[in-house]
């Protein structure tokens, strides 16, 4: 679908008027008011905090913790688990879920991880554009995206007898959960002193 010229009641070019949008279930309001063509993703104008902000106010495991636990602090314990060269992918690797939620992975599964996949490439490679890392993800990035969710199983939720043998060990370091405030504030200062 190719973005129709702004309304004349909104004046900033990454807005613009639902009512002009042939298919609103097409765009994505964001926290800031920017509204995202999921058909022709455009970040150029974007900042930091649309995607920090949804992804400190969203929980992982859809919320089955024993406490709030964000994707944004998910995110902040992965790109400390892979080597420097690598920590602002690992900050970065789950940042179209901003748009699209945290899908967990018993649904990736179920739905079929090469249809979700392809639904959100357009996505993940616009925003790889617009904040600079690399897409698809390196080795280091998956691994260390595993043993967060190794970490996460150990500390924030229930017990259980599920097999996750395949995951690597989790970090030494216990979780201690954030609010989605002091989250997004532990994002943006990763991500400000990876981007210097």
């Amino acid at each position: 679908m190719a973005r129709r010229a702004p309304s004349q009641t909104v004046l900033d070019p990454d807005q613009y008027d639902l009512l002009d949008v042939p298919e609103p279930t097409a765009v994505m309001l964001t926290y800031s008011g920017r509204v995202v063509d999921l058909a022709n993703p455009d970040f150029s104008r974007f900042q930091i905090e649309d995607i920090a902000r949804p992804l400190a106010y969203q929980c992982r495991f859809v919320g089955n913790t024993r406490a709030f636990y964000s994707v944004a602090q998910h995110s902040v314990l992965a790109s400390r688990l892979v080597p420097e060269d690598f920590a602002f992918e690992a900050l970065m690797h789950d940042s179209e879920e901003a748009l699209t939620g945290d899908w967990p992975t018993p649904w990736k599964v179920r739905v079929g991880r090469t249809l979700i996949e392809q639904a959100i490439d357009p996505l993940k490679r616009a925003l790889a554009k617009r904040f600079g890392f690399p897409h698809p993800p390196s080795p280091w990035v998956k691994i260390a995206d595993r043993r967060a969710l190794a970490t996460e199983l150990r500390d924030l939720c229930a017990p259980h007898r599920l097999n996750w043998q395949s995951l690597p060990p989790p970090d030494d370091v216990p979780i201690t959960p954030l609010s989605p405030e002091d989250a997004m504030a532990e994002f943006l200062a990763r991500y400000r002193d990876l981007v210097r």
